[in-house]
This record gives C-alpha cells, structure tokens and sequence, in this order.
C-alpha cells in the first residue's frame, strides 16, 4: 500500500475494543497520522470518560511509544463531558499530559 495510507488511533475507542493501545501504536509505526486522546475510569464504558490523568489511561506509556515510533503527528484532546463549561477538564488534561512529557524529560511549549 502507499505510505500515505494510513490510521487515526483514538484511544478511548481503541480500549473499549479490548486492544493494547501501546501495543498498537508500535504496530502501526510510521503509518499513524494522528492521535485522538482522552482518558476514561472504566475501559467499557465510553461514559466514563474524564480529565486525562484522572482515569487509567496509560498516558506515559502512550507517549513512551509514540516518542520510540517518532511520530510527528497531533495529539488532539478529545475532551467530550461537561460541554456546560468543558474548560476546566480541558486545562487540567492539557497540564496533566504536559507534566508527563515534562517528567519524561520533554520541554513543552505554551
């Protein structure tokens, strides 16, 4: 297939369908273009959806991978609860995924 194939790994979707979202960030390697991130209490249930850091999401795993699989891509936020005032579970999850990559030894910008 043509390089540009490729796949959008939305890791909430991808634990509620029983996958290793680690594992499938190495498997798909140079073909994921794009990341859709939130974070959940309970991996069968798309309503237990939370801030990152709040759930059990394995966040520093996710960007472990990504990082040795040197994506270049987004990670876009996918926050989907409280659309009555969304921006605090918003910052929180933006901080939370910034102190991991900060704690990995990564500079994060703005």
């Amino acid at each position: 297939m043509d390089p540009r194939i490729g796949c959008c790994i939305d890791v909430g979707h991808t634990v509620r369908a029983g996958t290793d979202v680690v594992q499938a960030i190495h498997e798909v390697g140079p073909r994921l273009f794009d990341v859709h991130m939130k974070d959940l209490t309970n991996f069968d249930s798309k309503e237990s959806q939370v801030a990152v850091g709040d759930g059990i999401m394995p966040v520093r795993g996710i960007f472990e991978a990504l990082i040795k699989t040197k994506y270049k891509g987004f990670v876009d936020l996918e926050y989907e609860v409280h659309a009555d005032d969304p921006m605090p579970g918003v910052i929180a999850s933006f901080s939370y995924m910034r102190g991991v990559l900060a704690g990995m030894g990564y500079l994060t910008h703005g």
